[in-house]
C-alpha cells in the first residue's frame, strides 16, 4: 500500500514538472516569437526601401511603404522618425509632431526625435519651444554639430545674440576642426558690430572650410570692414577670378576701394570700370570710378563718371560732395558751392559738407560767411579737425587784413 502510493506521489510530481516547463500564459510561443522575427525582418526592409524612396524624393511612396512597415511593427521609434521627416516635407508638421512624439516615447534618448520636434516648432514660428527641443537634441547628442548650430538660431531669432555667441563660442575648441562653428560665431561678431573679431575667426573658418566661397567672401567684407585693406584685397582679388563671383559687381567695386585706399590708384579705376561694366545701375561704382579717375588726375573721366550716379540717383549726398570736391579741382567754386549745398540739403548734419561749403564759400572772397559754416561744423562736432584748420585760417587771413 505505501508503495503504491509512493509511486502515485512521485507520478504526480513529475507531471506538475512537465506541465511548468511549458510555455506559460504571460510568454511568447516559438510560432509568436517566429512571427515577430518575420515581421520585425520585413519592417526593416520596407524601412530601407521608404528610406530610398524619401531620399529620391517620392514622398507618396514612402508614406505608403511606412504605412505597411509600421504595421508590422508599431513600436519602432526610427520608423517612426523616417515618417515624420517624410511628412515635414509634405509639410505635414502637425502629423509628423504626433509621430515624433510616438518615437520619444518609444525611445527617450534618441536625439534625432528633439531635433526634428524642433524643427517642427520652429516652422510654427515657435522659437522658444523649439530652442527647447534643440537643446534636448544636442544634450542627448553633444557631437551633433547641427543641433547646437540649430539652438543657437533660436537664440538669434529671440533677440539674445550674446547668449547665442556665448554657446557657440564655448564649444569652438570642441569641434577643432569645424570651419562651420567658426563661421557662424564669425557671422555673430559682425552682427556685434566686431569686424576684426570676425576675421580673425573667419580666417579659421576659411582655412578649414576651404572650398567654401561663401566663407571667404565672409573673410574679404570683415577684411574690409576692419580697414585691413591689403588682405582683403588678396582675398577679393582670388575670389573674383572664381566663376560665380567673376561677375560681382559690388565685390569689383570693394576690391577697387581697396586699392585706392592702398593707394593703387591704377588697379583701383580699371577694377572700378569692371565693376560699372557688370553693373551700370551701380550708383556706388560710378562714384568710385569718379573718385579714382580724380585721384589720378584725369578730371575729364571723373566728371563723366559721377554725372553717371547723378542721372542714376539725384538724392545721394555723397555724389554731389564728390562733385564739388571736382569742381574745386577745376577751379569752378561757383558750380562747387551748388553742388555742395545740395549735398548739405541731403545730408544737414554732415559736417565734412559743411566745412566744403565755407571753404568754397572762401574761394568766393565770402570769408564772413565762410567763418558761420565752420562754426556750425564746430557745433555739430566739437574739435572737428578740418573745420578747426579752416576758421583758424580765415581768422590768421583776417588779422593780417
Amino acid at each position: 500500500m505505501l508503495r503504491k502510493t509512493s509511486v502515485t506521489f512521485v507520478c504526480s510530481m513529475l507531471a506538475l514538472t512537465v506541465a511548468s516547463c511549458g510555455p506559460s500564459k504571460n510568454e511568447p510561443t516559438q510560432r509568436e516569437l517566429a512571427t515577430r522575427e518575420w515581421n520585425s525582418a520585413r519592417a526593416n526592409v520596407l524601412g530601407s526601401l521608404a528610406t530610398d524612396q524619401y531620399k529620391s524624393g517620392n514622398l507618396d511612396k514612402a508614406r505608403e511603404t511606412l504605412r505597411e512597415a509600421l504595421k508590422l511593427m508599431p513600436e519602432s521609434a526610427p520608423l517612426h522618425i523616417l515618417s515624420a521627416k517624410v511628412a515635414i516635407e509634405s509639410g505635414q508638421v502637425e502629423l509628423a509632431e504626433q509621430e515624433l512624439k510616438l518615437a520619444r516615447e518609444r525611445a527617450p534618448n534618441d536625439a534625432e526625435a528633439y531635433y526634428l520636434s524642433g524643427v517642427v516648432y520652429q516652422r510654427w514660428q515657435k522659437p522658444q519651444t523649439a530652442y527647447e527641443f534643440y537643446k534636448q537634441a544636442s544634450a542627448r547628442s553633444p557631437a551633433e554639430l547641427p543641433y547646437l548650430l540649430a539652438q543657437a538660431e533660436m537664440l538669434m531669432a529671440m533677440d539674445r545674440m550674446p547668449e547665442a555667441m556665448e554657446l557657440l563660442q564655448a564649444k569652438v575648441t570642441y569641434f577643432e576642426h569645424s570651419g562651420a562653428i567658426r563661421d557662424a560665431v564669425g557671422q555673430m561678431m559682425m552682427q556685434a558690430g566686431r569686424p576684426k573679431d570676425a576675421s580673425a575667426m573667419f580666417r579659421e573658418a576659411s582655412i578649414l572650410s576651404e572650398n567654401d566661397l561663401a566663407v571667404r567672401e565672409r573673410l574679404a567684407l570683415a577684411l574690409y570692414a576692419s580697414k585691413e585693406y591689403h588682405e582683403s584685397a588678396e582675398v577679393l582679388t582670388r575670389l573674383v577670378l572664381e566663376p560665380t563671383y567673376a561677375k560681382r559687381a559690388d565685390l569689383f567695386a570693394i576690391l577697387g576701394d581697396c586699392q585706392l585706399q592702398e593707394g593703387h590708384t591704377r588697379e583701383a579705376r580699371v577694377t572700378f570700370e569692371t565693376a560699372t561694366q557688370l553693373d551700370p545701375y551701380s550708383v556706388n561704382a560710378w562714384q568710385s570710378l569718379g573718385r579714382a579717375a580724380m585721384e589720378s588726375g584725369d578730371l575729364k573721366r571723373a566728371e563723366i563718371s559721377l554725372n553717371h550716379a547723378v542721372a542714376l540717383d539725384r538724392n545721394r549726398a555723397e555724389t554731389h560732395l564728390l562733385m564739388g570736391y571736382l569742381r574745386v579741382r577745376q577751379a569752378h567754386y561757383k558750380d562747387a558751392l551748388a553742388s555742395f549745398q545740395k549735398a548739405s540739403t541731403l545730408e544737414p548734419g554732415d559736417t565734412v559738407t559743411l566745412c566744403m561749403i565755407g571753404y568754397a564759400l572762401e574761394k568766393l572772397g565770402r570769408s564772413g560767411e565762410a567763418l558761420t559754416f565752420y562754426s556750425r561744423a564746430l557745433k555739430i562736432k566739437p574739435g572737428d579737425e578740418m573745420a578747426s584748420h579752416l576758421m583758424a585760417g580765415v581768422d590768421l587771413h583776417d588779422h593780417k587784413e
